[in-house]
Parts: C-alpha cells; sequence; structure tokens
C-alpha cells in the first residue's frame, strides 16, 4: 500500500461510499501512529527496497507451496495459470505500463496485452476494457481446502488444537513468558512462544509489553458456487482494485481496504461497490446480488511499510512473531512458516529478516 501518490488517492476514496478504500474516523493513538509512519513510508526509495524484497519472498513461498502439493498428500488446487490484471483508462495504462517495467528490472516476466492478446487467454469472457497485463509466473490455490489438509496433517503428527478457547494476556517473570493465560483466567505453562495472531497480534503484544504498528485493513469477498461462466486466469480489475479468482469450480470475487478498528460491521456500500464494478470489466459476467449472509470479510494485519514482522521479540528471550502480511498472508505463509521454525530452532534463516525486525520504527 505504501507507495508514492497513495495519500492523495486515499483521501479521494474517503470521500467515496463504495469506494476500496476507508478508515473509519476515530480518536485513536495507534491508528495515529500508524498513520504517520504509512506517511513517511509511502515514498520512492521505500518502495525500491521493499520490491525485490518481496519478489524474493513470494518466489520462495510459491516454490514452498508447489513442493507440497506435488506430495501425495495434499491437493488444495495449486495451479500456475499467472495473474492478469485488466485496465479501462490511459491513466490506468500508463500506471501498468511502470509496473511492468520495474517487473522487469526484478527479472519478472510481465507482458503488456491487447484486446486481442486478451481474447487469447480469455476466450469466453467479452472483455470491456482497453488492455492488460499479464504475469505469467503468478500461482493460486484454493485457501479453505489448505488449511483443511494443513489442520488434518497437523492433528495427524499429534499436534494438540484447542478450539473455543482465546488466549487474553500473559504471565511474565523477568524476560520471558512463563504462561499464557486463557479467556477463563486459566493458565498454560509454556517454553517458548510463537504469536501470529494476525490483526490482533498487536493488542497481545502489548499485554506483554511489545510494541508494534499494526492495524486491521478488513475485507469483504463473494464466492459464487459453480457458476456457469467465469474467467480462466486469477485477475485483478486494477482502478476497482477487485479481485477475481477462480477456486475449483468456484469464483471468488473481493476487495475493500477499511481499517476499523477490528468492527464486525459489513460495510453493504463497499461490498455493493466490489460487485458492481464487474460489469465494468466484463460484459456477460453476470454480477451477483447483495446478500449479507453469503459475505465474507477478513482482517488483514497491515504494518505502515507493507513489509511484514518476522523474528524474535527484542523485549522477551522466548517470544516469535510472525504477523503483518496484510494481502500477502496466503502467498507468503509458505515461506512464513520455513522461517519462523528456522528462528524457533536457532538455524540460518532462508532469507535476511533484518528487514522484517519488530522495533524497526
Amino acid at each position: 500500500m505504501a507507495t508514492p501518490g497513495v495519500i492523495t488517492q486515499g483521501v479521494k476514496w474517503l470521500l467515496n461510499s463504495k469506494s476500496p478504500f476507508y478508515v473509519k474516523p476515530r480518536l485513536n493513538a495507534d491508528l495515529i501512529q500508524w498513520l504517520w509512519h504509512f506517511y513517511r513510508s509511502a515514498n520512492v526509495k521505500q518502495v525500491a527496497q521493499a520490491m525485490p524484497i518481496l519478489y524474493a519472498f513470494n518466489e520462495r513461498s510459491k516454490a514452498l507451496y508447489k513442493e507440497i502439493a506435488t506430495s501425495n498428500d495434499f491437493d488444495f488446487g495449486f495451479e500456475e495459470k499467472g495473474l492478469l490484471m485488466l485496465y479501462k483508462t490511459k491513466k490506468q495504462a500508463a500506471k501498468e505500463e511502470e509496473l511492468a517495467d520495474q517487473a522487469h528490472k526484478l527479472g519478472v516476466k510481465a507482458e503488456m496485452l491487447n484486446n486481442q492478446a486478451l481474447k487469447r487467454l480469455e476466450p469466453d469472457m467479452e472483455l470491456d476494457v482497453l488492455g492488460g497485463i499479464y504475469f505469467p509466473g503468478d500461482a493460486h490455490l484454493h485457501p479453505t481446502q489448505l488449511m483443511a489438509q494443513m489442520i488434518g496433517r497437523l492433528k495427524q503428527k499429534g499436534v494438540q488444537l484447542v478450539g473455543n478457547n482465546s488466549i487474553v494476556d500473559f504471565k511474565l517473570k523477568g524476560k520471558k513468558i512463563i504462561a499464557l493465560v486463557n479467556n477463563r483466567g486459566e493458565e498454560l505453562s509454556v517454553k517458548n512462544v510463537l504469536l501470529t495472531a494476525g490483526s490482533w497480534t498487536g493488542l497481545l503484544l502489548k499485554k506483554a509489553g511489545v510494541k508494534i504498528h499494526l492495524q486491521d485493513g478488513k475485507g469483504y469477498s463473494v464466492t459464487l458456487n459453480k457458476p456457469n461462466l467465469r474467467p480462466r486466469i486469477p485477475t485483478i480489475l486494477s482502478e476497482a482494485k477487485v479481485a477475481i479468482t477462480p477456486m475449483g469450480e468456484d469464483l471468488r470475487i473481493g476487495g475493500t481496504l477499511e481499517l476499523s478498528g477490528l468492527s464486525p460491521k459489513i460495510s453493504q456500500s463497499r461490498v455493493q461497490g466490489i460487485l458492481e464494478s464487474i460489469p465494468n470489466y466484463y460484459k456477460n459476467l453476470p454480477t451477483p446480488t447483495f446478500e449479507k449472509e453469503k459475505v465474507w470479510k477478513g482482517y488483514r494485519p497491515c504494518t505502515p511499510d507493507g513489509m511484514p514482522y518476522i523474528g524474535k521479540s527484542p523485549v522477551l528471550s522466548n517470544l516469535t512473531v510472525g504477523t503483518g502480511h496484510g494481502m500477502m498472508g496466503l502467498s507468503l505463509g509458505a515461506a512464513t512458516g520455513k522461517i519462523l521454525s528456522e528462528v524457533v530452532t536457532g538455524q540460518e534463516t532462508m532469507l535476511d529478516i533484518r528487514p522484517f525486525r519488530l522495533n524497526r520504527f
């Protein structure tokens, strides 16, 4: 998110109830501090530093997912069909051309496509766009299937998963966590703690005296079950900031980023904005109607500079943290798990994790 020009665009979006970005107005010190660091991070230098790091991170993660997918124990719809970004305006075309140029400098293959080339990629779709950019090296998978199979594998290996039980506090002794405290006031003795609680991580770390800058980025999605027609390739509608993802026989439509203070409220107008963007790009893809009970919402843990927090706590000797992946949580999940295992067991990490340190702000 932290890129040049995003502040100006964000202010404009705040005035539109159907826009893909929203900050819930509130006097909150954590939000104000986050916005200040976000403002300072939204510059050319920061983007230039972050791009090669995140690219290497993504590539390692994709390779690990591919390795898992080729084993006989897993089948979660891993496919390397690439990523397509569609745009409608000359202004957006210029941005996509710049993105393609940046990709080429990183060694990423990116192809600028006209409507004829798009038709070859998506022969079933009637597109109403100026053009697109195609990243053939990208991949996608079915997250629900992945998580279900991962949980099953962990149970097979003897991992105990405790449900209906939330951690609300820590018991400290010196510079160590000696116990976790659950919502019933019970204490669970621990030797080491690995905290990967998504958008709730910052709130929990406060209990342990550790400060990070983290905000929830609530997003929405609607899944169409076995539609008669759908795109073949995962696609981003550039101006609308909407993601279209084929998953097995289904199609997921998602978007929006709200800094809402973990509000559970579903914004009908923003979901409506996501759905209404579909016919602007696809002439023959039916637009689903808003049905609140079919809307999924989730919170992405967002850092001010777009880089995750991964590594040992600078305050507590037996605490390791992995969070702050924003909208790339699933994408970077496999590599993050590998790195965290290396950190906890004292091995050399597969990537340099200094850019992800907890106390970088």
